[in-house]
């Protein structure tokens, strides 16, 4: 009898370590589906990107109920001097954290600009080129840029 007992203390401690280990990897890893919704609640959807893509850009956009000074064509307008050859594909009012720098949220539009893709070319391997531009809805100058993929390089 006592050598079962070392044998299920033993096992009960492996037991512990991997569901210790597993928790671990669920809450913290980037890749787990619990961490992606986790960093996701209070996140608005953004056409194009997810709110892992956001995070890996420092960009948190919250839902906001601020009174902007520059109207929505104002800032499109700005943001599509970064990108004269893309396309408006949403522009939202936003509550804007840098996560990587911290500070204040912003009061900003979100304008996500998307590239055509050349029917003729070959079907991109990497992500599709598209970006964020966040105008700040006080002063009509821009934030933060961000884009991805090939196509995607400000002019």
């Amino acid at each position: 009898m006592r050598e079962l007992r070392r044998h299920l203390t033993a096992i009960l401690l492996v037991l512990l370590v991997i569901v210790t280990w597993t928790a671990l990897f669920l809450v913290y890893d980037y890749r787990s589906p619990v961490s992606q919704f986790m960093r996701g609640i209070g996140t608005l959807q953004v056409e194009g990107w997810s709110a892992y893509d956001l995070d890996m850009q420092c960009v948190r956009l919250e839902a906001t109920d601020g009174q902007p000074v520059t109207t929505e064509q104002n800032a499109t307008q700005v943001a599509q001097k970064a990108y004269p050859d893309a396309f408006v594909r949403q522009v939202m009012l936003v509550s804007f954290h840098d996560t990587c720098k911290g500070g204040d949220p912003k009061l900003a539009w979100a304008v996500i600009f998307s590239w055509p893709i050349d029917s003729y070319a070959p079907a991109p391997t990497g992500p599709l080129p598209r970006a964020i531009v966040l105008v700040d809805a006080l002063t009509g100058k821009i934030i933060a840029n961000h884009p991805v993929g090939p196509v995607a390089t400000p002019s």
